[in-house]
């Protein structure tokens, strides 16, 4: 997936999960679900591991109930993607220039109109957001 491709395998699989749920977690709870869908266990090390450098990254809060940690998102799922879209797309013309916004534009035009339709409300709502 997309998500995959900003995050790990296994830090998108664990962001989905709590994305998904409106409680928060803890590690035992995510490790279960993680276990539920693969054919070879993780350690639960590895997940604690993981949501460690998911709460270093900013992408999870922790908090303290008891004597057990629970997680939830610090931001949304689309809030995440785009801050993350946003910060590639940056980089990508710091270091490419106008290439990049040349690829850019390429790629908008060869979008299909109803993605072409999105594209026009989120600039719409970006510029009602600056003023």
């Amino acid at each position: 997936t997309g998500l995959a491709s900003l995050l790990g395998e296994l830090e998108a699989e664990i962001m989905h999960l709590i994305w998904d749920e409106t409680d928060p977690l803890t590690v035992r709870d995510v490790l279960n679900a993680v276990n539920r869908r693969r054919a070879t266990p993780t350690a639960y090390t590895t997940i604690l591991t993981v949501m460690a450098r998911l709460t270093h990254k900013g992408l999870l809060q922790r908090e303290l109930v008891g004597v057990t940690h629970r997680y939830r998102a610090r931001l949304t799922e689309a809030q995440f993607l785009r801050d993350a879209t946003e910060q590639v797309a940056r980089r990508m013309i710091q270091d490419f220039g106008s290439l990049a916004i040349a690829g850019f534009i390429s790629a908008v035009d060869a979008a299909d109109p109803a993605q072409l339709q999105q594209l026009r409300e989120l600039l719409k709502e970006t510029r009602e957001g600056d003023v």
